[in-house]
């Protein structure tokens, strides 16, 4: 197996290079994969015995929906939980609402600017996905490298907008970036 050269310098946490660190890890991820039919036959007899229904409420959705915005330890909150992709694909619809929400709030109440509309539209006139925008340009690199490299047609292409976008980020989104 070929792989990049890696600078293989010490952990000051663990004490191990790189290199040995990568051999835990491959070592631990083929220590998982042993014996994982008697682990799945556990689990899914536990959850059997807890009898687990699917009218249990969905917490994580229940801790979206209680979210307000008081203050900008508020605002971190949700931003964290962007990091993960898989949640923001399954509670995206959730966590767009409180995102225009945070944004309300921020740009209204915290910075006085009530001159724009949230959740705006962009010059296609369609409702702008201010999550999905916010998180293709992170995904870029940030606004700073989106914006030095000139690569808005990328994320209007990435988006389904039309060049302007970038406007939208600047009027609405820059102040979270």
């Amino acid at each position: 197996m070929f792989s990049a050269p890696v600078m293989n310098s010490v952990n000051n946490v663990n004490g191990l290079t790189k290199e040995e660190e990568l051999e835990e890890k491959q070592r631990v991820v083929e220590l998982s994969a042993v014996n994982e039919k008697p682990k799945e036959n556990y689990l899914n007899s536990y959850f059997d015995y807890l009898n687990l229904s699917s009218q249990e409420p969905d917490w994580s959705q229940m801790i979206i929906r209680a979210m307000e915005f008081h203050d900008f330890s508020d605002c971190k909150s949700l931003l964290e939980m962007k990091e993960d992709g898989e949640f923001v694909f399954e509670y995206k619809h959730e966590l767009e609402g409180k995102f225009e929400e945070m944004l309300t709030w921020f740009i209204i109440v915290k910075l006085g600017i009530s001159t724009r509309p949230i959740p705006p539209n962009a010059a296609d006139n369609m409702k702008a996905d201010l999550l999905g925008l916010y998180m293709v340009v992170e995904r870029d690199g940030g606004y700073r490298n989106v914006n030095d490299n000139n690569m808005w047609p990328v994320v209007a292409k990435d988006m389904g907008y039309e060049y302007h976008i970038w406007r939208v980020y600047e009027d609405h989104l820059c102040y979270v970036s």
